[in-house]
């Protein structure tokens, strides 16, 4: 979750300070002005705590990329704009960065939801956007993956694997190694949510499991009632499709309602905050990748961003976003060239050049497929242990 291609030789470095005002390149020439980096992500509300470690990685990745004068003749700057875990904020917040003549294009969003309204914003304006958490496989498949793959947005890539990957590698888990095969499935209605039970409902037959019952939830609502129909189906473990702030309660309302068996979920509830809001010991989660503390290059990520001094942790994907900001950069420059000035005129140019890329970042191997989604498909399994997320190991 080490730097291959030139341009990313350099990134795990440490400098600068927290917040990003550092990173002035010392002797760099930035005569030529401002270059803007866009962010977009929950940097408020419950997912906050996601969202401020993706902004501080794509922080400390420009700060890098500034001491280093990555841009010949000029200076990076990064621009966050919180979308509240909203589309609508979202896609607002699309479109004041894409106002922006100097934008070279956007990371984010977290949110599978939010992507997709922003995405069209981006794409009308051929400014490309590399989401280092949105894993819905219909962002890059459209909504037939099968029979019908349909890449839409042209300018969306990730650098993140999809819920095709992430759901499967849960159900094969749960049913070999767990040896859970009577599963209930509770999601919470978002487009995240539903596309990773989806995944996992699929494999688990493919296992030999069944779904006993299949319940949606939507966040902040039904949860008794979800807990009533759970527990009269009497399964070996639940899956839950979410995200943290309703994963936790959800764990802790099914013991309180005497159902003491595992809760399982994807990256979405891999945090923290699962266990602060009710998960139990035992509880289960996938997350893609290998974690960032076992990979050399990654460790030395993690350091640069505590010798920073940032106030927030990393998150779940901050190396993700990390490795996001170093494909924008390295694919800008190299769509630059030496010598010419930047215009918005070279976004389409920019988006090509992040096609073309290939490299290994910090979380793996760094190459996009015709869909734009990453090559990566490890997926390491967590489980609640002491009180917090431990590392169980790979999913396979």
């Amino acid at each position: 979750m080490g730097a291959a291609v030139a341009a990313l030789a350099l990134v795990l470095s440490a400098c600068g300070g927290a917040g990003g005002s550092a990173g002035d390149g010392g002797d760099c020439d930035t005569s030529r002005g401002t270059l803007v980096v866009g962010l977009v992500a929950p940097l408020s509300g419950e997912l906050a705590a996601v969202g401020l470690g993706m902004k501080n990685s794509a922080d400390l990745a420009v700060t890098q990329a500034n001491a280093r004068c990555a841009v010949p003749g000029y200076h990076l700057a990064v621009q966050s704009q919180d979308d509240r875990a909203d589309p609508a904020t979202g896609a607002a917040a699309a479109a004041t960065l894409a106002r922006d003549p100097s934008l070279i294009g956007v990371l984010g969003p977290f949110n599978s939801s939010v992507a997709q309204a922003v995405q069209p914003v981006l794409s009308e304006a051929g400014i490309v956007q590399i989401s280092p958490g949105s894993t819905a496989t219909s962002l890059t498949r459209g909504a037939n993956a099968v029979t019908a793959p349909l890449r839409q947005y042209q300018t969306f890539f990730r650098t993140v694997a999809t819920d095709g990957v992430q759901g499967p590698a849960a159900a094969t888990y749960l049913t070999r190694v767990e040896n859970k095969r009577r599963v209930a499935v509770v999601s919470d209605g978002k487009t995240y949510g539903e596309g990773i039970a989806d995944e996992f409902a699929k494999q688990l037959a493919t296992e030999g499991g069944q779904v006993v019952t299949r319940v949606t939830a939507a966040p902040g609502s039904g949860r008794a009632a979800a807990v009533s129909r759970v527990a009269a189906a009497r399964p070996d473990a639940v899956f839950y499709g979410g995200e943290y702030p309703e994963g936790g309660p959800l764990s802790a309302a099914l013991a309180a309602g005497g159902l003491s068996v595992p809760v399982m979920g994807g990256d979405g509830i891999v945090n923290p905050g699962f266990v602060t809001a009710g998960g139990r010991e035992g509880d289960l989660g996938t997350s893609v990748g290998p974690p960032p503390e076992t990979v050399p290059a990654a460790r030395d990520f993690v350091d640069a961003y505590r010798r920073a001094g940032y106030p927030e942790s990393i998150g779940s994907y901050g190396a993700f976003t990390f490795d996001a900001a170093n494909v924008l950069v390295d694919s800008a420059v190299r769509a630059l060239g030496e010598e010419a000035e930047w215009t918005p005129a070279a976004r389409p140019e920019v988006v090509r050049s992040v096609q073309g890329f290939h490299g290994d970042g910090i979380t793996g191997p760094l190459s996009f497929d015709r869909f734009g989604d990453v090559s990566t498909d490890a997926v390491t399994v967590y489980r609640v242990q002491g009180g917090q997320w431990t590392v169980v190991g790979p999913a396979d």
